[in-house]
């Protein structure tokens, strides 16, 4: 059975929520096809004038082929689609505001399914990164007013671009190692391994989001379309918030 998605990495993540579902009600696995031509409409996003282009594909593409109910991951090149994952995108849904993963569901009632468990697996944990916390903060969707200087008490890596680990460490005096992955695959296997996944509204919050993993989500008010839910997730949109949450997720892991 085929799907397309031919949205942003994060867009590709919560559809594996419908993409799931799918699977469990046909009874058969899935063949994920991405497209290329979903223009982007976020001003100044990395990925470019597309959502999607061959160095995202190539990112994405073993996370997506290590996912039990997905047989293959192909660039869109069959006009079967059963479920069509862009349809949304042209729904009349206020795409900045709800959850990412509900859009889906206006469009196939059918595929609605609980938003509580998890629908992303990851490779065994890596045992160094057990007392880890794993920041990710990228320069869309920020919350500015937020301080982060008492994370410099913890362990932290920082997952982004070159630009925004050294924005935020700097800004926050944090000393902390820059992670380098070579795909989400790899990502997921560090969010699986680490106590903590900090970020904001991107793919990797997705991924973290979708694997049900400890988590806290820097909100933002402007676009407020990620709602995590299921296992231990918050969200907050103070530094009184965020270091009250903090203290006591450290305090019981």
């Amino acid at each position: 059975m085929r799907v397309i998605q031919s949205g942003h990495i994060g867009d590709l993540i919560y559809s594996l929520s419908a993409t799931k579902k799918a699977s469990e009600l046909h009874g058969e696995k899935i063949d994920f096809h991405i497209g290329f031509r979903e223009p982007n409409g976020t001003p100044n996003h990395p990925g470019g004038g597309y959502c999607m282009n061959p160095i995202s594909y190539a990112y994405i593409k073993p996370l997506l082929e290590f996912q039990p109910y997905i047989q293959s991951v192909q660039m869109n090149a069959h006009p079967d689609i059963v479920y069509d994952f862009d349809i949304f995108r042209r729904h009349g849904l206020n795409l900045s505001a709800g959850d990412l993963r509900r859009n889906h569901f206006f469009v196939y009632p059918e595929l609605t399914c609980d938003l509580t468990q998890p629908c992303v697996i990851a490779p065994e944990p890596i045992e160094e990164l057990k007392d880890t916390i794993l920041l990710n903060f990228s320069t869309r969707y920020r919350n500015n007013d937020i301080n982060y200087k008492s994370l410099k008490n913890h362990k932290c890596i920082f997952f982004g671009y070159e630009e925004e680990y050294h924005a935020f460490c700097s800004r926050f005096q944090l000393d902390c190692e820059h992670l380098k992955v070579r795909d989400a695959l790899s990502l997921a296997q560090v969010i699986n391994s680490v106590k903590l996944v900090i970020g904001n509204q991107s793919s990797t919050f997705a991924l973290a989001e979708q694997m049900k993993v400890n988590r806290m989500l820097e909100s933002y008010h402007n676009c407020p379309n990620v709602i995590p839910m299921g296992g231990v997730a918050y969200d907050y949109n103070k530094t009184y918030t965020f270091e009250k949450i903090l203290n006591e997720l450290i305090d019981t892991n």
